[in-house]
């Protein structure tokens, strides 16, 4: 063997060599178990589910305030929710109230906190006073009376001074703390003018029956069987009493409706009996039909003596 054939051998053997001892070190370097991690803490918050525990343990929180419907975001190391308030320039004091997702005692992170402030204001206002309506003059029928106003009414000026106190933007109290009258209302006064007639006017006989009966017997043309509806009619309406006046809308001896009597006969007084008798005997022989304005005491009479003959 010749010698450059020697040389190539003996390089072939040291090149085989060293790549054998260069594999042999690098399995011994970069193939070693992995050593276990000692930040158990570390460990949790990168893998595991943060914990409200592990949450408060951070050092800066995240925080969103609202101030009255102003937002504002900050990046806190306060332990409570009032801390965190005051390090970023909010005052705290009986005037506000804080809400917030966090409990009051330590800071969460990611809490919302809202503080509202109580603030009262002084607001004055100018009122109308309401005037007083007074009325003179008395009426049996309003449809038949005319309204006169003899003053006209005013209303009055006052100012109010209220204290108001509002949560946020919500009123939560209001009071009145001082009243200035600055001007008297003035009254309006109306005078009736209708029908005023009144039981005084005409002679005090009261509940007599007895008086009644012997005018319409002795005193009034008419046929005997309108005679003994006139008495029996009277008896049981009014209890044969002219100035009655116990009943808002129906008066005297035969209880007429005051507006339905004026309209009629404007310059009778209702009160007055023998002009009852002599209008309530008219509207009958002019066709009135008793049972209908006389309902109940007419029942009451068909009941007694049958139909009167001119309506049967």
């Amino acid at each position: 063997m010749n010698l450059p054939m020697k040389l190539a051998r003996v390089l072939t053997i040291i090149f085989s060599l060293g790549i054998f001892l260069l594999l042999n070190n690098f399995d011994k370097r970069y193939y070693q178990p992995s050593l276990p991690v000692l930040d158990s803490n570390w460990t949790n918050l990168v893998f595991g589910v943060d914990s409200d525990q592990s949450v408060e343990e951070l050092r800066t929180k995240y925080i969103t305030v609202d101030n009255d419907g102003d937002i504002q975001h900050f990046l806190t190391t306060a332990s409570t929710p009032i801390d965190a308030l005051i390090e970023n320039g909010y005052s705290v004091s009986n005037m506000n109230r804080v809400i917030t997702t966090s409990p009051l005692n330590v800071l969460t992170n990611n809490a919302y906190i809202i503080l509202q402030t109580y603030r009262t204001i002084i607001e004055d206002i100018t009122i109308s006073v309401p005037f007083e309506r007074i009325t003179q003059g008395a009426t049996l029928c309003q449809n038949l009376s005319k309204k006169i106003v003899s003053q006209q009414g005013v209303l009055g000026i006052m100012t109010q001074t209220f204290r108001k106190t509002y949560e946020g933007g919500d009123l939560v109290a209001s009071e009145i703390v001082e009243e200035n009258l600055l001007k008297e209302p003035v009254k309006e006064i109306i005078i009736l003018e209708g029908p005023d007639d009144n039981p005084n006017q005409v002679p005090q006989i009261g509940y007599n029956c007895t008086y009644w009966e012997s005018y319409v017997d002795n005193n009034v043309s008419a046929s005997a069987e309108e005679k003994q509806w006139l008495k029996f009619t009277m008896k049981w309406e009014s209890g044969c009493n002219a100035e009655s006046n116990k009943h808002s809308y129906y008066k005297g001896l035969f209880q007429w409706d005051p507006c339905l009597w004026y309209e009629q006969f404007p310059n009778d007084n209702i009160f007055d009996g023998k002009k009852q008798i002599q209008r309530t005997l008219a509207k009958l022989r002019a066709g009135a039909r008793p049972q209908y304005m006389w309902p109940a005491v007419y029942k009451k009479y068909v009941a007694t003596y049958g139909e009167l003959s001119w309506l049967k």
